[in-house]
């Protein structure tokens, strides 16, 4: 997956009948392009169904401190795996964003980030509504 893939989930997250044209326009690419992305996402499973979503899900940002010596590989897996990543300076090398659809949901994320090598740390802000 790349950006483009993120930033059309994103999308239908925030409308799954938002139409291929819609989302085309949106990025200024072809119909056909959205289409056979789309369907790649569906075929490898990055896509599991189409649904509605209500209001109730959970937010949560990431703070996670890295060992200086496997940063770069890990900030290449990390960018990888989400869309909204943040870079810092300071006791904090990088908050990343999650969106998921419940408490349970959002922890298993948060572990899959604390197993990968080269993070120290993590502190989870989740966002109150």
């Amino acid at each position: 997956m790349d950006e483009l893939d993120y930033k059309i989930i994103d999308l239908l997250r925030e409308n799954s009948r938002k139409s291929n044209m819609e989302i085309a326009r949106k990025f200024n690419i072809s119909e056909g392009t959205v289409r056979k992305r789309i369907f790649n996402m569906v075929n490898s499973g990055i896509i599991k169904k189409f649904t509605v979503e209500t209001s109730i899900y959970i937010e949560g940002i990431v703070l996670i401190k890295l060992d200086s010596r496997h940063a770069t590989e890990t900030l290449k897996v990390l960018k990888a795996i989400y869309a909204d990543i943040y870079e810092f300076s300071g006791s904090i090398d990088v908050a990343v964003r999650i969106i998921r659809s419940t408490i349970d949901d959002l922890n298993r994320e948060v572990d899959k980030i604390r197993d990968l090598s080269g993070v120290i740390n993590t502190d989870t802000m989740i966002r109150l509504k």
